[in-house]
């Protein structure tokens, strides 16, 4: 067991209950028609499974199909793509995954997922209604 595996355990989530998460959002409306945000994503919640410390120029190479002298500092692909992914996880978890137990994050500036378990929602229907004009407008 991984690092990575052995944290998820410890705070009650099993690297099948991560893959069950990853696999509601390839089959969301949200995000899974998008098959590079979907590719990117099953590729760094995987490494991330297996302990391995992803690099953007990793991902470049491995997701993004770059050659292997790509230069991150030239191209922005990599960060670019993690930015839609962002604002994909958010709006899905917002909405179509509103009731999911388990959340996948990718935090600002990082490669690394994120997975937290979650309360049951109770927000009122103002503060839903609020949440998704901001969403619209992102």
């Amino acid at each position: 067991m991984t690092a990575q595996e052995a944290g998820a355990v410890s705070s009650g989530l099993t690297p099948s209950d991560i893959r069950s998460a990853l696999n509601r959002l390839r089959k969301s409306r949200t995000i899974g028609s998008s098959e590079r945000l979907i590719e990117f994503l099953s590729f760094v919640v995987e490494a991330s499974l297996n302990g391995e410390h992803l690099k953007e120029t990793t991902i470049g190479i491995s997701v993004f199909g770059c050659t292997t002298d790509y230069d991150p500092k030239a191209d922005a692909i990599v960060r670019s793509q993690a930015w839609r992914l962002r604002l994909k996880l958010k709006e899905y978890y917002a909405f179509e995954g509103a009731d999911d137990p388990l959340v996948i994050d990718l935090p600002k500036g990082h490669y690394v997922p994120v997975f937290s378990v979650r309360k049951p929602r109770e927000e009122s229907s103002e503060n839903s209604s609020t949440q998704r004009q901001h969403l619209r407008r992102v």
